[in-house]
């Protein structure tokens, strides 16, 4: 229990700290560098690494710290608590992931990814997977639960609307690899998906 003897010696200020660092990957999974509202807590985390770590092993999380991308995840070990993302925010994700990869090919003077909705439109309509678009509270219901995981932000206009600017953060990496590109690439390029219903996809999850 050497992490609770560290713990101990936090000032209250850093026990608070530690307590909301915490929850919120407990709730979020993710802490990412390049958000703006995770910064301080991932710096924390950083920095006491070694304390969450031994803290969430006791109950089975794992603290997962990809120093390349700058971001924090936590994830059961059992399978415990994961959220299944549903056929629709799955397409979503796959769609986010493809802009993020042509937008990192032209990233030049800021590192900043961002995206409009009308691009998000436009590549859904690209891969025909529906013969229209879903409906716009339905885009901003799934865009606003991937920013409650750190995916993504609105950066300007309302959510629903074509004009609206998204900041999309490398933890998009993480929840949708390389392999579940291939994957949702194949399955989209079969038509499974014009004739699936809004079940989940195996592999698209998130703790």
């Amino acid at each position: 229990m050497s992490w609770y003897r560290e713990y101990e010696d936090f000032s209250n200020s850093d026990r608070e700290t530690f307590r909301d660092a915490a929850n919120l990957l407990l709730s979020q999974n993710y802490l990412v560098y390049e958000r703006e509202k995770d910064r301080r807590y991932y710096r924390f985390v950083e920095r006491y690494a070694h304390i969450f770590e031994e803290y969430f092993l006791l109950s089975g999380w794992h603290l997962n710290h990809n120093k390349h991308l700058s971001v924090f995840q936590l994830y059961n070990r059992y399978g415990k608590n994961r959220y299944h993302f549903t056929l629709q925010e799955t397409i979503f994700l796959f769609i986010l992931r493809l802009l993020y990869d042509e937008k990192q090919k032209d990233l030049r003077l800021t590192r900043e990814m961002v995206v409009t909705g009308e691009e998000i439109q436009e590549k859904y309509m690209a891969l025909e997977i529906k013969n229209r678009l879903p409906a716009r509270d339905d885009m901003e219901k799934i865009l606003r639960l991937f920013s409650h995981f750190s995916i993504l932000d609105l950066k300007r206009g309302q959510w629903k609307d074509p004009d609206a600017v998204y900041i999309l953060y490398p933890s998009l990496l993480m929840v949708v690899d390389a392999e579940s590109v291939e994957r949702l690439a194949d399955w989209i390029g079969t038509g499974e998906g014009k004739e699936a219903g809004d079940e989940t996809i195996n592999g698209d999850q998130t703790d």
